[in-house]
């Protein structure tokens, strides 16, 4: 997997969002990322990170991307595509996702 460029004040806004607004699942995949900051992941390769379905995890990604009808992260989602590259599971073509390098604890902090 290859190397992302996530600043220290994105993992800093991550473990405020991990202690405030997201549910289990959401904090679950978000560990995966947290625990491996310089990779990013398909989604396959994260449900095999958590010992889980595919179709667990794939909900959540769309979740933390701030995809759906009334999103709170809509507009400033937490994982992005890194890049399009080959899954180390599944041998295909897929989207690897990364936290967003744009967080920041300023933009971010609720209240």
């Amino acid at each position: 997997m290859s190397k992302t460029n996530v600043q220290e004040t994105s993992l800093e806004a991550y473990i405020e969002i991990v202690n405030e607004s997201l549910n289990e699942r959401q904090k679950a995949v978000m560990m995966i990322f947290y625990e491996n900051p310089s990779m990013n992941f398909s989604n396959t390769e994260l449900a095999r990170e958590l010992e889980v379905p595919i179709n667990t995890v794939t909900p959540r990604v769309y979740e933390l991307r701030g995809r759906g009808k009334n999103n709170q992260y809509k507009g400033r989602p937490i994982l992005v595509e890194a890049m399009k590259r080959i899954c180390k599971v599944t041998g295909k073509r897929v989207i690897a996702w990364q936290i967003n390098p744009s967080w920041s604890r300023s933009e971010n902090r609720r209240g």
